[in-house]
């Protein structure tokens, strides 16, 4: 008797936790409605709702202006949404080419941990094999930045950005990436509104690959603006950035950040501040440090 309660609970309990974790073909094929012969590569949706936060990423704002420094700096992030808790290693880069006119920056994202629900996981059509999957590796980005007409900064400011995001990661099973390239380039502009404030705008272009046959690429139109603030080594900048893709699923993301910078001689602070509201909906909190390499 006691031997057949023994086997009764066990079974209980491995079927128990199956069920509740969901983890099998069958439950992957019913959930994607699977037709018997297209790969589960093409049931993932490569737009910014349907993945992790960092997988296609508003670009970061510009101001106008080039960074005259050369620094190099880590930071870490938490990324906050129902279903998704992710935190991430970032590592960060900014190197001066021509002082006031042409300047290289790069990130990159060596990890990131996560834990999801099984809702999420359900609906980002994760496939059953990379169920359990809860650290990955991430992207590296790089961008170059002119700045133009230099003669009127005075008054106003303008920059150039080009960008191309390579598809360094491990994460295109459990939807948190693409392993897909990017590119982008925007045009910024900054107008001094007091001796330490000024007001900035951004309008660009983003384009990504898909794993559609049908749309090879998103092409999305890039915009930003808000106000920042410098004064005695410290930063402060308020702003809101979006990007409209076309294939309208869940592919226009827009975010507002609050940006805090502190330079302390060679090192500096950062908190960064980041709430998503439309399409992407994470709450982001960054904190890090920077070396640079001149005053």
């Amino acid at each position: 008797m006691k031997r057949s309660i023994h086997y009764f609970l066990t079974t209980l309990a491995l079927f128990t936790a199956m069920t509740s974790q969901g983890q099998t073909f069958d439950w992957w094929a019913n959930n994607v409605n699977w037709d018997g012969v297209t790969s589960w590569k093409r049931y993932l949706i490569y737009s910014p709702g349907h993945m992790g936060p960092n997988a296609l990423p508003v670009p970061e704002m510009a101001n106008g202006s080039i960074d005259s420094i050369t620094w190099v700096g880590s930071s870490g992030a938490f990324h906050f949404l129902k279903g998704d808790n992710t935190q991430n290693i970032k590592l960060n880069a900014n190197i001066l080419v021509a002082k006031g006119k042409v300047s290289l920056d790069f990130y990159y994202i060596p990890r990131e941990w996560f834990q999801e629900d099984h809702a999420t996981k359900t609906d980002r059509r994760i496939y059953y094999e990379y169920y359990d999957v809860k650290k990955v590796a991430g992207d590296a980005y790089a961008n170059i930045n002119f700045a133009l007409m230099n003669k009127w900064r005075p008054k106003v400011q303008l920059l150039l950005r080009m960008g191309y995001r390579f598809p360094t990661s491990s994460a295109y099973g459990p939807a948190r990436y693409t392993d897909a390239p990017a590119y982008y380039f925007d045009l910024s502009c900054a107008k001094p509104l007091a001796p330490n404030l000024k007001l900035a705008g951004m309008v660009g272009f983003h384009a990504y690959q898909t794993n559609s046959d049908v749309e090879y690429q998103n092409d999305a139109i890039v915009l930003g603006g808000g106000l920042e603030y410098n004064k005695n080594n410290t930063r402060l900048q308020f702003n809101v950035c979006t990007y409209y893709g076309y294939m309208r699923d869940r592919d226009d993301p827009m975010v507002l950040r609050l940006y805090y910078d502190k330079k302390f001689g060679k090192l500096g602070a950062l908190l960064h501040l980041q709430k998503g509201i439309h399409d992407v909906h994470y709450t982001t909190v960054e904190t890090g440090f920077r070396y640079y390499f001149q005053q």
